[in-house]
């Protein structure tokens, strides 16, 4: 059985053990948080600790130590993992933009380590994640970390690591832009003469549909938006504007990926 010790239980640590959990995964599961959410621990018999100083204690050594903290509060734990690290153990990181550079350059060179970003839909087992191996991961590890991150649904191996950070503004921040657009359509729905709640049926269900679709069909998503866009009609009035030459949707949302992809290299200062 590996042992995991996953540090940070916030939206996406929390994500994985629900996965893990659900899928009734062989691991035994070792969590540092320093929020008490120890009853969910006992409940599903995971072991559950406050700080790396009460973990070492049991004088334990994982197989993979899966890093889920944010890239700001890395520094405070990089002593702990020098600590922590053996030359059999696999660090799994999903913090964004903070490269293996930085792991080799902080803890050793010789570190075996893996990026991964996961998503947030991961909490309701619908996630993506992109990842990266280095090269010196073996076989073995990898069938492990593939199956623990397929838990929370789908992934796409990546073959260069710079990959990761537009992965990361695209599936990991892309659960946000989704959100907004619904928000927006709520929003103009309602200032139009819906209630509220028909307003989030529509546009909630509209997006659900249309994923479904996109999914289960061989056409592509040009075919799509063709399909639904009649010549004089209200989508193509709607589009004209969306699809502006000079300063449509696709301007918007390439500045906007470009802007996340930046601060992404950005972390990687930290």
């Amino acid at each position: 059985m590996n042992k995991i010790l996953l540090v940070g239980y916030g939206k996406m640590g929390s994500s994985l053990v629900k996965g893990w959990l659900k899928r009734g995964l062989k691991l035994k599961i070792s969590v540092i948080e320093k929020k008490n959410v120890s009853s969910v621990f006992e409940k599903n018999k995971i072991n559950f600790f406050k700080s790396f100083e009460d973990y070492f204690l049991i004088k334990e050594s994982p197989n993979i130590v899966l890093i889920a903290v944010k890239p700001q509060q890395l520094l405070s734990i990089v002593e702990y993992l020098n600590k922590l690290h053996r030359k059999n153990m696999t660090f799994v990181s999903v913090a964004a933009g903070i490269s293996t550079k930085w792991y080799k350059d902080r803890i050793a060179k010789e570190i075996k380590i893996v990026r991964a970003m996961p998503n947030l839909p991961a909490s309701v087992l619908t996630g993506i994640t992109g990842i990266f191996y280095s090269k010196n991961i073996l076989n073995k590890e990898i069938k492990v970390i593939n199956l623990m991150l397929k838990s929370i649904g789908e992934i796409v191996l990546l073959k260069k690591e710079n990959l990761i950070d537009i992965v990361t503004s695209i599936s990991g921040s892309g659960p946000a832009y989704f959100f907004y657009l619904t928000e927006l359509l709520l929003k103009i729905g309602q200032e139009f003469g819906l209630n509220k709640k028909d307003a989030k049926v529509l546009a909630v269900q509209t997006f659900i549909g249309s994923a479904k679709l996109l999914e289960e069909t061989k056409k592509n998503v040009s075919e799509l938006r063709n399909n639904v866009t009649s010549p004089g009609g209200t989508t193509e009035a709607a589009l004209s504007v969306l699809m502006k030459q000079n300063d449509g949707f696709d301007k918007i949302m390439f500045e906007a990926i470009k802007s996340a992809v930046l601060k992404a290299k950005e972390l990687n200062r930290v």
